[in-house]
């Protein structure tokens, strides 16, 4: 695989979040916090505490990452 510089600069430079128009970005990694942390609670919730329930919160953090890397990416780079 070979990255050109745009590649290079869209994944790994700043992506800075947008706070108003059509495709602002705040609002959803906003959005975002709030039902993860929802889906955290109700996991915990039912779950009895064991290693299964840790795994999954910890694969719920990796999911909420990627979310919000999916979101920052239609942010303009700074």
């Amino acid at each position: 695989m070979s990255l050109n510089q745009h590649e290079i600069e869209e994944r790994f430079g700043f992506h800075k979040a947008t706070i108003e128009g059509a495709n602002a970005t705040a609002p959803r990694h906003a959005d975002l916090r709030q039902r993860f942390k929802e889906f955290a609670q109700y996991l915990d919730d039912v779950c009895p505490d064991s290693r299964y329930l840790s795994l999954a919160l910890t694969e719920l953090e990796n999911a909420s990452m990627w979310a919000h890397k999916a979101v920052a990416q239609d942010a303009p780079l700074e």
